[in-house]
């Protein structure tokens, strides 16, 4: 048995607000998900279930248009696993919420527009020591990425599932948990940007970006720095992740993106706000990534939701910054028996 990847999850935090003067930190929010969602060009998005009885889940999605101007849109899942289209254009997503109503299924707010459908090569159910797999068809895997959401559009079985990739090895994505149903027969797929609202193992009701409308100083200004929590959990049944190690694998080309961890695994520290340098936390990292900081006291993340560990992000924006349409990746390491 092993720690899989779709064990391990970046939870937000209790408070992560959407404006500089309030209260950011605290404990961790298990209904709540960290997700660089962008658009690969502007576009809508389609709103959808997994479950045909999802027929009064409203989802909120707020996002920039091509302009720079956040915008949002509501929509209301009455058709369950046939997508309801949006109209409103987004050129990158910012946060999604379910604002209404309890999903019996994985709702999603998905672009409209795929970055690669097809036939599946073949699926494969969760192992003990892989997680579930869908092969695409040959040649595709070099144009998905981390983050994004297979869809079943159809199958024998197991038709309509929504599942994140959280790796990749060649053409065959690793997904975010094991398939309800194996599909089966000829399964068509899609593979769509956008943010998923997971039914396990804890119910998501909102997805969001780092440093919601964050903004540098007028060109002769000072630099301000951006500081917002999160929480790597390991969600394994019974196995710890020892000698771990939180790693930021991608970052924004100017390195304006660092990280530090909290001291003491599963604290609840927050900042009085988000322009406020956090307590009780380690060195801070620096430069290009990528950057590694062992994980906080025993350097283990337990088993079951046993102990997280608190990551504070720090983004640094010069005076004058122009807006740049920027994300980062961060990855849970470390070993298990």
């Amino acid at each position: 048995m092993s720690v899989l990847p779709s064990d391990l999850t970046f939870y937000g935090s209790a408070s992560m607000p959407d404006v500089d003067g309030a209260t950011t930190g605290g404990a961790i929010a298990r209904n709540r998900i960290v997700n660089f969602a962008d658009m690969a060009a502007a576009g809508t998005v389609n709103y959808v279930s997994s479950s045909a009885s999802d027929t009064a889940v409203q989802i909120t999605v707020t996002g920039r248009d091509v302009s720079g101007v956040i915008v949002s849109e509501a929509q209301t899942l009455s058709t369950g696993t046939t997508p309801v289209a949006g109209s409103q254009s987004f050129e990158r997503l910012l946060k999604g919420l379910v604002t209404s109503g309890t999903a019996v299924g994985d709702v999603a707010a998905i672009s409209s527009t795929a970055v690669v459908s097809g036939t599946a090569v073949a699926v494969a159910a969760a192992t003990t020591s892989v997680p579930a797999t869908i092969t695409l068809q040959s040649g595709q895997g070099a144009s998905v990425a981390v983050n994004q959401i297979v869809r079943i559009v159809s199958a024998t079985t197991g038709a309509y599932q929504l599942r994140r990739i959280v790796a990749f090895t060649g053409d065959v994505a690793q997904l975010s948990r094991d398939w309800t149903t194996l599909p089966t027969g000829s399964i068509s797929y899609t593979v769509n940007n956008g943010m998923l609202f997971d039914l396990a193992p804890v119910q998501v009701t909102e997805v969001r970006r780092l440093f919601y409308n964050a903004a540098s100083d007028t060109s002769g200004g000072s630099a301000r720095y951006y500081y917002e929590k999160v929480f790597a959990e390991n969600n394994h049944a019974s196995l710890a992740l020892t000698s771990a190690s939180i790693v930021k694998t991608v970052d924004p080309a100017s390195g304006a993106l660092d990280f530090a961890l909290e001291t003491s695994l599963g604290g609840s520290n927050s900042a009085s706000n988000r322009q406020t340098v956090p307590a009780s936390i380690s060195t801070w990292s620096s430069g290009l990534a990528p950057q590694t900081i062992g994980v906080q006291g025993t350097g283990n993340i337990a088993a079951v939701r046993g102990g997280p560990q608190g990551v504070w992000l720090r983004l640094t924006l010069t005076a004058g910054l122009a807006a740049a349409k920027v994300s980062e990746t961060m990855r849970i390491t470390g070993l298990t028996t």
